[in-house]
């Protein structure tokens, strides 16, 4: 059942920042879109027009690149999550390939190229809108430097990783999986086509 109120919701996720329709302008709701369908999502009040801005996951990509061994880090220039640490990684551009976007961050937060390995894991939490999707990697080319999105590069082992300073609760997660690939011969649930 549709249900309709006059007083208008705002998206939990998003504090009321999205308030009219992008086809017709007319104010959005937050309700019930369809009958049988639970979800909630934005939808058009006006009359004529009843367009739903669905309101998709943001979808990033990393990878955790090594040398020897060891993974490059990068301490984050900009917020959020400024001053603190993660691997290479950032939001996959509408029609990218993931794997590819994995690759291009590397090359822009770090200044190196890999190549993208196994699939590590797929990231998500409660009440965040971010989903993470995280490979393992190595570095071909470049010595990994930091460039304009990050403040410092570091390499670390297994039993070097800065959790408390981690940037993201999907980076601990991935690095948890690294460390348990690395130390206890674990593979990545891709390498053997489990997911």
């Amino acid at each position: 059942m549709n249900e309709r109120s006059d007083t208008p919701q705002a998206h939990p996720h998003l504090g009321g920042n999205i308030r009219f329709c992008v086809v017709c302008g007319s104010p959005l709701t937050f309700r019930a879109w369809e009958e049988g369908d639970g979800t909630m999502q934005l939808c058009c009040a006006g009359a004529s027009c009843n367009n739903v801005h669905f309101l998709d996951p943001k979808l990033a990509a990393g990878v955790i690149p090594t040398v020897d061994g060891k993974a490059v880090i990068v301490q984050r220039a900009h917020n959020p999550g400024k001053g603190l640490w993660t691997f290479p990684g950032g939001f996959v551009n509408r029609g990218e390939v993931v794997s590819t976007a994995a690759a291009r961050e590397a090359l822009e937060e770090a200044g190196i190229e890999v190549t993208v390995g196994p699939l590590l894991g797929v990231y998500s939490f409660p009440e965040n809108p971010t989903v993470l999707i995280v490979y393992t990697g190595e570095v071909v080319k470049g010595k990994p430097r930091a460039l304009a999105e990050s403040i410092d590069v570091r390499l670390i082992g297994p039993e070097e990783i800065p959790y408390d300073d981690l940037a993201f609760d999907t980076t601990r997660a991935a690095f948890r999986d690294w460390h348990s690939w690395i130390t206890k011969g674990k593979p990545p649930p891709g390498k053997d086509g489990n997911f």
